[in-house]
């Protein structure tokens, strides 16, 4: 698998699934993973405390890459999530994210995101846990 398919892989998997899933992020994602997102870091346990945040407030969330690029262990993205909430209100939100893969896991992301529509308070989403 290319650096590149893991990191589609995991978006699809992890983010896009309804599902929480940690024994699939514990195959995809080192247990040294951190992510920077907007200037909040969080380490591989607060990383599974959000996904499983994010998995309890939505009832989806869809991915449109825009683009990816891949250049030995970093992989970056440019995508957009189209986020449905159980409340019923809706969200959509841009991301740069640059991705390091080693050892056929990744490593680490730093992100930047924009919230395009929805709440203001839904402008964390990225990083809230």
């Amino acid at each position: 698998m290319t650096n590149q398919t893991l990191v589609l892989a995991a978006l699809q998997q992890i983010v896009a699934n309804p599902e929480h899933q940690p024994e699939l992020i514990a195959k995809l994602f080192s247990r040294h993973y951190h992510q920077t997102v907007d200037g909040h870091t969080l380490d591989y346990p607060q990383f599974i405390q959000h996904m499983a945040l994010l998995k309890q407030i939505t009832c989806s969330m869809q991915l449109q890459i825009l683009a990816i690029a891949a250049a030995g262990e970093n992989v970056f993205t440019h995508h957009v999530v189209n986020i449905e909430k159980r409340d019923g209100s809706q969200s959509q939100i841009r991301v740069l994210a640059h991705f390091t893969v080693r050892d056929g896991q990744i490593q680490s992301c730093v992100e930047l995101t924009q919230l395009l529509a929805g709440e203001h308070q839904d402008r964390d989403l990225g990083s809230r846990r």
